[in-house]
C-alpha cells in the first residue's frame, strides 16, 4: 500500500482534509470525488477512491481532496455552490502544486473540476470527467427512480450501502471500508451542516447552484469553449446518467476543443474506478501520457 500523507489546513479559509503521496515526473494529478453534501444518500470522501489510489501513486503524484462539506473537510463558509468548491480546489491547487496539475473529477466533483477548467484553465494540465450526472446536459426532466426510499435513516450503515448496491453493476466493490468510512463522513461536521432529510432536494443551495452552472455552461460551449484538453470516461451500466448523456457532454465540450476524448467503460456502475479498475487506469494513464508526449 503506498505511503500518504495526512493535511488538514486552512483553505480559502475552511478546514481541509486531503492526501498527498505517489511519484512520477509528470504534472500532480488531483482526484474530486463524488457525493452532493445533504442530497446523496451516501457520504463522499477520500475513501471513494478505494485501491485505485495505490495504484495511481506508483506513477503518479496525487493530491486527493475531501470536497466542502464532505469526508473530514469543514462546510463553506457562505452558500454551499459550485463556485464555492471550484475556488475551493484553485485554493488548494495554489497551495500544493507550483504547476497546472490533471484534474479528475467523478460525480459531482465532475462538475466542479468542469468549472475550474472553465473559471481558471491556467491551473489545469487536463481535465477528466468520470460518471457525472452533474455535469451532463439535463435530460427531458422525468425522474430517476434509482435512489427512491432508502432505507431509513439516512446516511446509516444500512442507507449507505443500499445506495452503493443500487448505483453499482456489482456488489463485490462494497467493501467493509467503504461503509465505515462513509458513516464516519456522515457524522463529520461538513455533512452534518446539510444533512436535513426533510428539506426538498430542489430547495437546496446546492441543487440550484447545480442548475445554474449547467446554464452558464452550455453558454461557455457554444462560445469559448473549454480551453484545456478534455477526456470524459463514461460507465455503460450507470443508473444514474445515461451514455447519451455522456456524449452530448463531449459533443458540447469536442465542438471547441480538439484535445477531447470520449471513452466507455462496459460492466460498470457509478463507480467505474471501483468496478472495473483496470480499465479505468488504463484509459486514464493513456490520456495523460499522450498529452506528456505531445509535450515533449
Amino acid at each position: 500500500m503506498a505511503a500518504f500523507e495526512r493535511h488538514h489546513a486552512s483553505i480559502g479559509g475552511v478546514e481541509t482534509h486531503y492526501l498527498t503521496g505517489g511519484k512520477g515526473n509528470g504534472p500532480v494529478l488531483m482526484l474530486l470525488h463524488g457525493g452532493s453534501p445533504g442530497l446523496s444518500p451516501f457520504c463522499g470522501g477520500t475513501h471513494l477512491w478505494g485501491g485505485i489510489l495505490d495504484r495511481l501513486a506508483e506513477t503518479r503524484r496525487l493530491i486527493v481532496p475531501d470536497l466542502l462539506g464532505s469526508g473530514e473537510t469543514g462546510p463553506a463558509s457562505g452558500l454551499l455552490t459550485i463556485d464555492a468548491m471550484a475556488e475551493h480546489i484553485i485554493a488548494l491547487i495554489e497551495a500544493e502544486s507550483r504547476d497546472p496539475v490533471h484534474l479528475l473529477g467523478h460525480d459531482l466533483g465532475g462538475l466542479v473540476a468542469l468549472w475550474v477548467a472553465i473559471t481558471s484553465p491556467k491551473h489545469l494540465a487536463s481535465l477528466t470527467i468520470v460518471s457525472s450526472n452533474a455535469a451532463s446536459p439535463t435530460g427531458d426532466g422525468v425522474e430517476n427512480l434509482s435512489l427512491i426510499s432508502p432505507p431509513a435513516p439516512l446516511w446509516s450503515a444500512d442507507s449507505q450501502g443500499w445506495a452503493y448496491d443500487r448505483l453499482s453493476y456489482s456488489h463485490h466493490h462494497i467493501d467493509e471500508a467503504l461503509i465505515e468510512a462513509s458513516v464516519a463522513a456522515a457524522g463529520k461536521a461538513g455533512h452534518q451542516a446539510y444533512a436535513k432529510p426533510d428539506l426538498p432536494a430542489s430547495d437546496s443551495d446546492l441543487f440550484t447552484s447545480i442548475m445554474r452552472t449547467k446554464s452558464r455552461f452550455f453558454r461557455v460551449g457554444r462560445e469559448e469553449g473549454v480551453q484545456v484538453p478534455t477526456q470524459i470516461i463514461w460507465a455503460k451500466n450507470d443508473p444514474l446518467v445515461s451514455v447519451d448523456h455522456g456524449v452530448w457532454l463531449y459533443r458540447i465540450i469536442a465542438a471547441k476543443q480538439r484535445a477531447a476524448q470520449f471513452h466507455l467503460i462496459n460492466r460498470s456502475g457509478s463507480f467505474p474506478f471501483r468496478e472495473q479498475p483496470d480499465e479505468f487506469l488504463r484509459l486514464l494513464l493513456a490520456f495523460e501520457d499522450g498529452l506528456m508526449a505531445e509535450a515533449a
